[in-house]
């Protein structure tokens, strides 16, 4: 008797609890390197637009100061007063009056002659604003500011005294410390 090879009996349904597992071929990844490459390529452009785009907003959201500006708020104005009157000493005390004013007298001398009637500035470098400043600290009007301006000179302005001196508002300020 040949022997006869039992089969063996399957269920007929597999239980839900364990699921089925399948193999799955495994696929070959395929990676397109040009387009990558343009991919990063594009998004680096668009970072550096975005960057460029803040910087130029940035810059045209802050306020414009012309160089005038920025001279007549920060520098300190250098220059000298001549005594144009005669009268010993006012020149000395205009020194005095106006570097407590914050202004740099760099030099102080007797002007070529003492006929001077009226006191003017004479702005020599051409920024107008700046000896006007000069002029409000003495109390002159802006009609006694004059301009030479010329390259040679070292100072901003320069004051020269006149014979109505007495008649500033920085004279009778000086004249009310005294007393």
């Amino acid at each position: 008797m040949a022997m006869q090879r039992r089969r063996r009996a399957q269920p007929l349904q597999r239980s839900r609890s364990q699921p089925v597992k399948r193999k799955r071929p495994k696929r070959k990844i395929h990676i397109d390197w040009r387009e990558t490459g343009f991919k990063t390529l594009i998004g680096f452009f668009g970072l550096i637009n975005l960057v460029l785009i803040y910087f130029i907003v940035r810059q045209c959201s802050t306020p414009v100061v012309t160089e005038e500006e920025v001279i007549e708020e920060t520098r300190i104005l250098q220059i000298e007063v001549m005594n144009g009157c005669g009268v010993p000493g006012v020149a000395t005390q205009f020194t005095e009056y106006l570097r407590a004013q914050g202004f740099d007298v760099v030099k102080t001398e007797n002007y070529e002659s003492f006929n001077i009637i009226k006191t003017v500035v004479i702005d020599r470098k051409g920024h107008v604003e700046n000896a006007r400043r000069l002029a409000d600290a003495l109390g002159l009007s802006y009609q006694r500011v004059l301009q030479e301006v010329n390259e040679v000179y070292l100072i901003d302005a320069t004051i020269i005294l006149g014979k109505d001196f007495r008649s500033l508002s920085s004279w009778q300020t000086m004249e009310q410390r005294i007393e």
